[in-house]
């Protein structure tokens, strides 16, 4: 069995960045190999991927968070004619490979022969890249074979990647559980929908869990420091709290608690800090409100989780067999 080391590096601007999980849509992250090309070739070969992979209707991102096209490159031929100055012609070997760097799976892949020519290695590089199309059908037929078994993987292993996200919850580690289900695609439509119903009870477990903390570090310092010092510190731990947790309430009440000892005391400031969070509090109140906006804001937390907890895993070397 042949393998490929990925070299999970990001070289490209974060304005760039889309994940796997952003729309529910699979996105492929581009990753070039080959010892024997210019960096900035490279360069130029992941331009020409983002072209394939977008025109082919699918996301491209600078993360290989799970999904991945691979390109492997081999020089095949190269001759410098002895003129002035040298032309360089090669024909080099392209392989483009698209998998999973998550369960080590290679999808589908397609190779390429390519010539190119030029005063110097970038060039011909350069020139060989340029016979690439995106609309070639080659390349339209990689993506559908991959789909196939992308789609065909989520159908037999559902149950199983929600039970792992369901163990991962049960441990506390909230946010690598949510990852995991926001990862899965529509292009296994069933799944992906129970995923992000999975998805959100874990994420209520978490904001749960989180209020109760938050609040009971609230309720220590106010008991530590009844005073305006104090309140401001126990308020910024409440103001943590979302209004969909468990603790709200109780958190609410705390506020009217510290309120009313600080107002007997006559503290504008406090006075103005209270409006402050009743005003939040009445905004958060009308946003869930709507059942419909509810489920879509849940939605997005879950994804902004996952993002968060994906920026924060080391860019390790992964070995994707093919």
């Amino acid at each position: 069995m042949k393998h490929t080391v990925l070299y999970l590096l990001c070289f490209f601007a974060a304005s760039f960045y889309a994940k796997a999980w952003s729309n529910g849509e699979i996105s492929y992250c581009p990753v070039v190999i080959g010892e024997e090309m210019p960096m900035q070739t490279k360069g130029l070969l992941t331009t020409k991927m983002e072209q394939i992979i977008t025109q082919n209707g699918f996301g491209a991102c600078n993360r290989a968070d799970r999904f991945v096209m691979l390109a492997k490159c081999n020089i095949l031929e190269k001759d410098v004619s002895p003129t002035t100055p040298p032309r360089l012609t090669q024909t080099v070997e392209v392989t483009f490979i698209l998998g999973d760097v998550v369960e080590n799976k290679t999808y589908a892949s397609v190779a390429f022969n390519l010539k190119g020519i030029g005063t110097n290695e970038t060039k011909a590089w350069q020139t060989a890249f340029n016979n690439l199309k995106p609309s070639d059908p080659e390349l339209k037929t990689l993506f559908e074979e991959s789909n196939r078994k992308i789609e065909a993987y989520y159908t037999a292993n559902c149950r199983r990647l929600i039970a792992e996200a369901q163990m991962l919850a049960s441990t506390g580690e909230y946010d690598s559980a949510i990852a995991s289900l926001m990862m899965v695609p529509d292009v296994c439509a069933d799944c992906h929908e129970e995923a992000l119903a999975e998805a959100s009870v874990i994420y209520r477990q978490k904001i749960d869990t989180e209020g109760a903390a938050l609040l009971s570090k609230a309720k220590n310092v106010w008991a530590a420091k009844p005073d305006a010092e104090g309140a401001e510190e126990a308020l910024k731990y409440i103001d943590l709290i979302s209004s969909t947790s468990s603790s709200f309430a109780d958190a609410d009440a705390l506020v009217t608690e510290i309120a009313g000892k600080l107002l007997s005391d006559k503290n504008r400031e406090w006075q103005q800090r209270l409006k402050e969070y009743n005003d939040e509090k009445e905004l958060r109140r009308r946003e869930q409100s709507n059942v419909h906006a509810r489920s879509m804001a849940t939605i997005a937390a879950c994804r902004s989780v996952a993002e968060k907890w994906a920026e924060n895993q080391p860019q390790t070397k992964v070995y994707l067999n093919w």
